[in-house]
């Protein structure tokens, strides 16, 4: 330190990547969370005594290959989607279920993905324990059929 300047102490980097971080939950575009890496690993760069410049320089490296190499690869996985493109509800359709409450026309249950669905059939009554299709969703119904062994 030269003329009376003032240490940086590191627990304003840390601060930094705080705030950074909430702003990333804020946005969940992993934009904020790869500035959060940088302040961070600034944060440590002064802890161990590094210079001003060299913090300044640990960030501007941080920030840069996390943009460019990790979030990328953080993206790719954070947006999944199933190979047929379907989500939420549609991604049910043509699901197996098992009936836990007899289904009929006027209704009955099933368990679906591990949650217990109302349900519904055109094709007559299908007992509890039966394998069903999933055909269609409507509201929060599923209208099934019952599921053709082979």
């Amino acid at each position: 330190m030269a003329g009376g300047e003032i240490a940086m102490a590191p627990w304003i980097w840390f601060a930094v990547a705080g705030l950074l971080l909430i702003a990333e939950m804020l946005t969940a575009d992993l934009l904020f969370a790869s500035l959060a890496l940088a302040a961070l690993a600034a944060g440590v760069t002064n802890a161990a005594g590094g210079s001003e410049a060299l913090q300044g320089v640990t960030f501007g490296v941080f920030a840069i290959l996390s943009l460019i190499a990790l979030r990328p690869i953080a993206l790719r996985h954070l947006k999944k989607q199933p190979k047929d493109g379907s989500t939420n509800v549609d991604a049910l359709i043509g699901a197996r279920a098992v009936v836990t409450t007899t289904v009929d026309r006027n209704g009955g249950q099933v368990s679906l993905s591990g949650e217990i669905w109302s349900a519904r059939t055109d094709s007559g009554l299908i007992e509890n324990g039966e394998s069903v299709v999933v055909l269609a969703i409507e509201g929060a119904t599923a209208l099934v059929a019952k599921l053709e062994e082979k």
